[in-house]
């Protein structure tokens, strides 16, 4: 005799199984969320450092090819360039980052100067265009030069990464901009186009010094205006006749000169410049930090007398 055993087999309904079903997928739904959200996270992360890393390589940019006519800190340099570190140029700007870790920009203040122009687009956008394509007359009678073309797309030297990797830089000023009391500001449209005022002639003595500053290769190194040289190794010489009144009344030149008695004139503070460079290095050059050492040594031997009293007349006379 078979015994047939009957085995109940529990069976859930239809209503629980499609509820498990739900549980399970809201389970997993979660789980790929969080997974998701870390992944964000890790992505967000890893691009602010991407863009940190642009501004890097902006800033390597802005040395080798802007300092020289737009400043090291991006002050302006007279004749040549304004500043570009300015609040009335970048504004004022903060990084926010929301809590996915995500870095964006807000504007406190926007450009003063794109107002000014009436440039319609971002600060990012004007940067960007008048780096790569240049402006080819010079908006102001301020400056000596007009702005280069950079793009590789107009004959430049610099690749469209590097264009947007220096106008990154350039917008990062806006986290600190320079007082516009302390940077040399550009005119405004149609202010800046008015004939500069006759210079004062220079007297025969100063004359013959222009030529011996020129013939003397000065103008590799230092720019002055109006003499084609735009020099960007040593100090910017537009005003030294005054700047060098100011530096010998300064702290850092009485601390810092080396084997030379002070100077007491302004006149002075030149020879001794002339004949002994390295006696006092000025801290900071277009390009950065003044190196020791690059000026020749050997202008007492190269120099008769008459023509280092003509040059030190010469640039004593550059006010």
């Amino acid at each position: 005799m078979s015994i047939v055993k009957k085995i109940i087999t529990f069976r859930p309904s239809f209503t629980v199984r499609i509820l498990t079903g739900l549980i399970s997928m809201l389970i997993l739904l979660s789980v790929c969320t969080f997974i998701g959200l870390a992944d964000q996270t890790r992505l967000n992360v890893r691009a602010a450092q991407f863009d940190s890393r642009a501004v890097e390589a902006g800033a390597k940019v802005y040395f080798d090819q802007c300092a020289r006519c737009h400043g090291v800190n991006g002050e302006g340099v007279e004749g040549l360039g304004p500043a570009l570190a300015s609040e009335h140029f970048v504004g004022r700007i903060e990084l926010v980052t929301d809590a996915m870790q995500q870095q964006s920009i807000r504007v406190i203040k926007p450009s003063e100067r794109l107002k000014q122009i009436e440039w319609s687009g971002t600060l990012e956008s004007y940067i960007e265009s008048v780096t790569a394509a240049g402006l080819p007359v010079k908006t102001s009678n301020l400056w000596d030069v007009t702005h280069p073309t950079f793009s590789e797309r107009f004959g430049g030297p610099l690749r469209e990464d590097q264009i947007r990797d220096v106008t990154r830089f350039i917008i990062n000023y806006g986290l600190d901009p320079l007082p516009n009391d302390q940077a040399l500001l550009p005119p405004a449209p149609g202010e800046g186009m008015a004939p500069r005022p006759t210079p004062v002639p220079l007297t025969p003595a100063q004359e013959a010094g222009k030529q011996v500053y020129v013939a003397k290769g000065c103008t590799a190194c230092h720019a002055i205006r109006g003499v084609g040289a735009q020099g960007a190794i040593g100090p910017n010489l537009n005003k030294i006749g005054a700047v060098a009144e100011e530096r010998i009344a300064s702290e850092s030149y009485k601390t810092n000169l080396k084997d030379q008695p002070p100077a007491t004139t302004g006149a002075e503070y030149i020879r001794q410049s002339i004949l002994y460079p390295n006696a006092y290095v000025v801290a900071q050059c277009p390009q950065g930090p003044c190196p020791a050492g690059v000026m020749p040594q050997n202008y007492a031997q190269q120099l008769t007398p008459e023509e280092l009293d003509n040059l030190v007349d010469y640039l004593n006379s550059l006010r």
